[in-house]
């Protein structure tokens, strides 16, 4: 019965929820393979549009979790380079193009976007020759991909939707690294997307109503006695950090993502350092994969894996 029910239940409710910016983390995680926590990746849907930031490992199987069509995934806004944002662009433009893609696959990204995506197109070679013949026959229409490589500033513009790109500090030899401010009905989203902390950030975040930004933390001890591990708190974004970003942003609501937890750290000590460090009582969750938020007055936050529905 509740199968039946869903789709009248959506008919009804669409007209209400249609100016609501809805984000879905599909990925929470990073480099490291962990079936609960896929790297990164964020869906924002605003009216018509579907906007994907990052496309980490697993993209597109966290999206027909979700019961988005591949198919309908045609913008990327890429924040750098690293593998664990981008490996799933493969998939993307491939899986997305066999499911019968019509339009063009946009991709946004800093300076080397274009080389990168020409690269796996070339690595594709064989397999886009083998599937423009019979018996599949797909043409080359849905394996276009124009590709922008960014500067700061307004990124994307159409539908009522504003995608302005900023630049962030993410250290650790990455020249270009960018965050994202998602602007639509007067609600506004900023991803971080990897960054140690960034004034730059915070100028363009105050007072949004999401901010989605990555955290990292260990062991006082195991920091001060690995050098690995202390290099890589100075290019991510540390719990006091975090707290210091929150209290000169102000956002509505906080999601941390990225979740980069080592020597044996919990994420619910992460968690509570940062709220303990906020000068006021903010509202900050944890990411996971397939949390679904709606940015509106009273901000929600859910699960929208659909994948085990009958």
């Amino acid at each position: 019965m509740r199968f039946f029910l869903i789709p009248i239940l959506l008919m009804f409710a669409s007209p209400i929820f249609a100016d609501v910016m809805r984000v879905t983390i599909l990925g929470s995680g990073t480099p490291r393979p962990d079936i609960n926590r896929f790297s990164q990746s964020i869906l924002v849907e605003a009216g018509d549009e579907k906007l994907l930031f990052d496309a980490g490992r697993g993209a597109t199987i966290r999206l027909s979790q979700a019961g988005i069509n591949i198919k309908d995934i045609n913008k990327v806004f890429l924040t750098h380079l690293h593998s664990d944002h981008t490996l799933g662009l493969s998939d993307l433009i491939m899986t997305g193009w066999i499911y019968q893609r019509s339009q063009d696959f946009q991709i946004f990204g800093p300076a080397g976007t274009k080389d990168f995506v020409k690269n796996i197109k070339l690595a594709f070679f064989e397999d886009i020759k083998i599937r423009t013949v019979a018996p599949e026959n797909h043409t080359l229409e849905g394996l276009s991909t124009p590709t922008a490589e960014i500067e700061e500033g307004l990124v994307y513009k159409k539908n009522g939707v504003e995608v302005i790109a900023f630049r962030v500090d993410h250290g650790g030899g990455v020249e270009h690294a960018f965050g994202y401010k998602i602007i639509y009905n007067k609600k506004v989203v900023v991803i971080s997307g990897d960054t140690n902390y960034s004034d730059n950030l915070i100028k363009y975040a105050k007072n949004c109503d999401l901010l989605i930004h990555e955290i990292a933390d260990a062991p006082l001890k195991v920091i001060n006695n690995n050098a690995r591990v202390q290099g890589l708190m100075n290019y991510h974004t540390t719990p006091s950090e975090m707290a210091k970003v929150i209290n000169a942003v102000n956002p509505k609501f906080t999601i941390l993502t990225h979740i980069l937890a080592l020597g044996g750290i919990s994420i619910s000590e992460i968690h509570n350092k940062v709220l303990s460090s906020v000068n006021k009582d903010y509202q900050v969750e944890m990411a996971y994969d397939l949390m679904a938020i709606d940015v509106k007055e009273n901000i929600q936050t859910y699960s929208v894996d659909y994948s085990n529905e009958k």
